[in-house]
């Protein structure tokens, strides 16, 4: 999508000063997938609180209380997998999270596992347009390969003013930008849309694939949505 942006005020919110994303402190807000999950890399004490289900079946999303289901994975020879977890209706089960005071109900969502190639993401959301941009940052060479650095930003266009934040540096070893947008939405009944978004893993996006819980209830004066919760899923 090609977009003239002409008479707009520009507000821009923290920068992340060239590193690649601000992990939460402190943050009471967890998020897990069902699947399986490799020696070290599900704290199971977390599994003993209240956990709720983001859904999406039929083009409807919605959210479910859910008991969360643990099974012991038989040792492999080459992998050291050692859990499953699985809720019901596995299957459309989009993401599992704890910590954030919510209820049972109907959510209208706007996207579910699109691709972010190099130009804007749109959503129409109440008084807002809201859309993700990104902007290359910075090349380098690393051996015989280049990698850029795309700064990803969070706009807020209303009639004379664009608010931007930006979110994250991802770095990408391709010739475009590839960046998983997992489900966006108002999640936290605050009138604003959350996103799962894929975020980078460190140091490169090499190793591993990371997914973050962007809120716009917690979010800060200066910001407009805040990370509240990461997964690293480190693969096989």
């Amino acid at each position: 999508m090609f977009r003239l942006l002409i008479l707009i005020f520009p507000l821009f919110l923290n920068a992340q000063n060239n590193k690649l994303i601000n992990y939460p402190i402190d943050s009471n807000v967890n998020i897990l997938f069902v699947g399986d999950y490799k020696v070290g890399e599900l704290n199971t004490k977390i599994l003993e609180r209240q956990w709720w289900g983001l859904y999406v079946k039929d083009n409807n999303s919605y959210i479910r209380k859910v008991s969360l289901k643990i099974d012991d994975i038989l040792p492999d020879i080459q992998y050291d997998w050692q859990y499953k977890i699985s809720v019901d209706d596995n299957k459309y089960c989009v993401v599992l999270f704890s910590g954030i005071e919510i209820f049972e109900k109907d959510i209208k969502h706007y996207t579910n596992n699109d691709i972010i190639r190099n130009k804007d993401f749109t959503f129409e959301f109440g008084p807002y347009h809201t859309f993700l941009s990104s902007k290359l940052e910075t090349s380098k060479l690393i051996g015989e390969d280049k990698l850029n650095n795309y700064s990803i930003s969070l706009n807020y266009q209303t009639n004379n003013k664009l608010t931007k934040q930006e979110l994250f540096l991802f770095p990408t070893y391709d010739s475009q930008l590839l960046l998983s947008l997992i489900w966006a939405g108002d999640l936290d009944n605050d009138g604003k849309t959350d996103f799962l978004l894929q975020i980078p893993t460190p140091p490169n996006n090499e190793i591993g694939y990371s997914t973050g819980l962007y809120l716009s209830s917690m979010a800060n004066t200066d910001e407009l949505v805040k990370l509240v919760a990461y997964f690293i899923s480190r693969g096989c």
